[in-house]
């Protein structure tokens, strides 16, 4: 029997966990009620999300090396 899948949020793997509930074979299995995200790494995406409002802006790249010396 399988009860429940642990995954990260990848869209393949919502076809895997749709297809499978529309699978005759697994009754208990109920489709995307039956998935459960990986909470390592819901921590891991908001941590990079966190940190990433403390970087540095980046500058826009542009010709200019300085004055203009016309």
């Amino acid at each position: 029997q399988v009860l429940s899948i642990t995954c990260d949020n990848a869209s393949n793997n919502n076809t895997m966990v749709e297809a499978l509930g529309d699978s005759d074979t697994l009754p208990f299995f109920d489709g995307q009620a039956s998935r459960t995200g990986c909470f390592a790494h819901i921590v891991n995406l908001v941590a990079k999300s966190l940190l990433r409002q403390f970087d540095p802006p980046k500058r826009k790249a542009n010709n200019d090396d300085g004055p203009d010396d016309d």
